[in-house]
Parts: C-alpha cells; sequence; structure tokens
C-alpha cells in the first residue's frame, strides 16, 4: 500500500513537473556589455524577447516515435543567425556614435585654431577682455593642434 502510495506522489510530481516546463516562457536578451542572456523572466532593465517559439519542447515525441530534439537544426541556425545581425547592428551603432562624436571635435578644435591664429581677442565669461602673452596664444595653439592630431587623425 504503502509503494503505492509512493508511486502516485512520485508519478503526480513528474506530470506536474512537465505540466510547468511545457507552459514556461524563455526570454532572451543582450547586456550592455553585448554579453548574451537567456532566462525564464525578462530582466527589469533591459528589452527582452521572447523566443519561447523558437523553441522546440523537450520530451516530444515525433509521429514516427523518436525524440525531437531541443532545438532544430534550422532553429538553431535562425537564432544563431538573429544574435550575429543583432551585435553587428549594435558595433555598428557604437561605431557610428564614436565617429560622430571624433568629427565633432575635429571641427571644433580646427575652428578654434583657425580663430587663434593672427590678432586675436581673448574675454572671458562675462565678456570682459583678457590679457594673453604671445607665449600662452602659441602654447593654446599647439594644444588645439594636438587635439586636431588626435581627433581628425
Amino acid at each position: 500500500m504503502k509503494l503505492l502510495c509512493l508511486r502516485s506522489v512520485i508519478g503526480g510530481l513528474i506530470l506536474a513537473a512537465s505540466a510547468t516546463a511545457i507552459s514556461a516562457e524563455m526570454y532572451r536578451w543582450v547586456d550592455e556589455n553585448g554579453q548574451i542572456h537567456f532566462g525564464d523572466r525578462p530582466p527589469t532593465d533591459a528589452k527582452a524577447k521572447d523566443v519561447s517559439g523558437d523553441l522546440a519542447p523537450i520530451n516530444s515525441i515525433g509521429s514516427n516515435g523518436s525524440r525531437r530534439p531541443i532545438l532544430t537544426t534550422a532553429t538553431r541556425s535562425r537564432v544563431s543567425q538573429k544574435v550575429d545581425d543583432e551585435y553587428r547592428e549594435r558595433q555598428l551603432r557604437e561605431k557610428q556614435e564614436k565617429q560622430k562624436k571624433m568629427k565633432k571635435a575635429c571641427d571644433k578644435a580646427r575652428n578654434d585654431l583657425e580663430a587663434i591664429q593672427g590678432r586675436v581677442v581673448f574675454l572671458d565669461n562675462n565678456g570682459k577682455e583678457v590679457r594673453r602673452t604671445e607665449r600662452e596664444r602659441q602654447q593654446i595653439a599647439e594644444k588645439l593642434q594636438r587635439e586636431i592630431k588626435y581627433y581628425c587623425g
């Protein structure tokens, strides 16, 4: 009698566990460092994609009686391609943002250098003239040339 009761309890637990696994959702997200994560709950600080539909059930049996793999080759390939595409897009966006910032800094340094060459009047934050020696002006020009070399290449 105890053996029959134990079998019923174990069978019930297995059934409950498999029902939970079947209805579970799977999320995929990429963190700020480009790392890919999977989980059964979406993160609160990142945008996650529900990939439950891309996954085959673990304990499913095909019509011919054979077990199906967790992910088919085609699904695995699609998921891998999506991950690669998203990574390349992110890298491209970051590269474009960096180039935009570098160009802006380059243009500013060039304009400042052009403005400082020749006769120049320096003004403070209140619009009053600030006297600079020729040596100070040359130091500012050299600093701007270094910035141009760094930002403009």
